[in-house]
Order: structure tokens, then sequence, then C-alpha cells
């Protein structure tokens, strides 16, 4: 992209200082928890559909302390069209410092999180099971292709919680803890970095499919 179309936008106070994504080329849209935030065009997926990708970096202090310390950093993946406010959230890469009310030892630092079911439930309106009038006539499908979004396993489980944790040797013995807090700015650095080009090689894999229907409606 050429210069001035990404920036890194930040907001800094007397405790807290916050770093996000910026530029011409990215455009304000709603997160599924949270603020809207800002996402620029990650890579293309097919014809006019993107990848879009937002960066939020969150840095705290205390009173008395000189430095701000790392709280949190987090990507969101989202797939969109340019100039389109709806840019369902695929998944997040997050990192969690000590410092973080979030931090613990039994969950995966750095880790991945899945929300494209949690997004595909706001999405959804449930087909209607009774016409206004009850006296009119209602067609079903077969209930194998038309299951009720409310009864069906896969929209109703809450991936969204799992953290998939992105450094764990789980082979190696002594087992070593899965939470891993960033030690330097250069780790960050990295793991932005290593991030943004894993994301870019995995999201080049997909594709736009047909869907149902019933689904489109």
């Amino acid at each position: 992209m050429a210069t001035g179309e990404v920036s890194l936008a930040y907001e800094i106070a007397s405790l807290q200082a916050v770093l996000s994504l910026g530029g011409r080329a990215s455009e304000t849209i709603a997160r599924n928890r949270g603020k809207p935030h800002r996402v620029i065009p990650l890579c293309r997926i097919a014809d006019d559909v993107f990848a879009w990708v937002g960066y939020r970096e969150y840095w705290q202090r205390e009173g008395g302390e000189q430095n701000f310390r790392f709280i949190e950093g987090g990507f969101t993946l989202h797939v969109g069209r340019q100039g389109e406010l709806d840019k369902p959230q695929i998944l997040r890469s997050e990192w969690i410092g000590r410092r973080s009310g979030m931090f613990g030892n039994d969950a995966g630092h750095p880790h991945w999180q899945l929300d494209v079911l949690e997004s595909a439930r706001l999405a959804v309106v449930e087909p209607a099971r009774f016409a206004e009038d009850p006296a009119a006539p209602v067609e079903f499908g077969s209930a194998s292709s038309e299951e009720s979004f409310s009864e069906s396993l896969l929209f109703g489980l809450t991936v969204e919680r799992m953290h998939l944790a992105s450094a764990a040797l789980w082979w190696r013995k002594p087992s070593l803890p899965v939470a891993h807090p960033p030690e330097s700015v250069a780790d960050l650095d990295r793991w932005i970095l290593g991030c943004v080009t894993y994301l870019c090689q995995e999201v080049r894999r997909c594709a736009i499919v047909a869907v149902p229907s019933y689904l489109a409606t």
C-alpha cells in the first residue's frame, strides 16, 4: 500500500495508551464485542471480497510509575466488501500480559479465538415457523435441509470461548505452561509481523462458496 493508506493511530492519556490501525485505506466497522474499530484490507479472497484486519494494543501505568506496562494486544479478522459496514468477524489472535485481569496460567497466551459461529448467530434471522395470518398456508422445507438455527448443535456451539494456544509445547517433558507473557517490545513486534504474515498465507486458501437459499434469505 502507498504511504498514508495505513497508519498507526494512538491515544495517550495520563495512565493509559491505546494503539490501533488507521489511514486512508481503513474503514470503521462494528465488532462482535466492544466498540467499533478500524480495519484495513489484508488480501483479496474472491472478486470484490477481501479479508480485513483490525489491531488494538493497550498499555497502562499505575500511579507513581514512569513507564507504561503492556496489558494486551489483539487482531480481529473480518470478511467483506469495500464500503460496506457489514464485515463479519471470523477470528481473533490475542496476546495478554500478566497485568491483564484475563491472564491465567491455564489458558494459552498468545492464543487464537474463533468468532465465525458467533457472527453467524448474530447475522441470521431464524425462519418463521408460522405465517402472520393463521389461516394462510405455510410451506416448510425438509427438516434435514432447513433445520431451525435454535435447534442446530453447530450454530449453538460457543467456540468463541475457547483459547487455542499459538505457543504450547505439550509434547516436551516436563510440560511447560501455555501462558507466555511478552518479555519485550521486540517480542510484540515479531508476534505482530508473524500474525499478519500467517493470516495472509491462510486466508488465501479461502473461497466463497454457494450457501443454501434458506441461509441467504
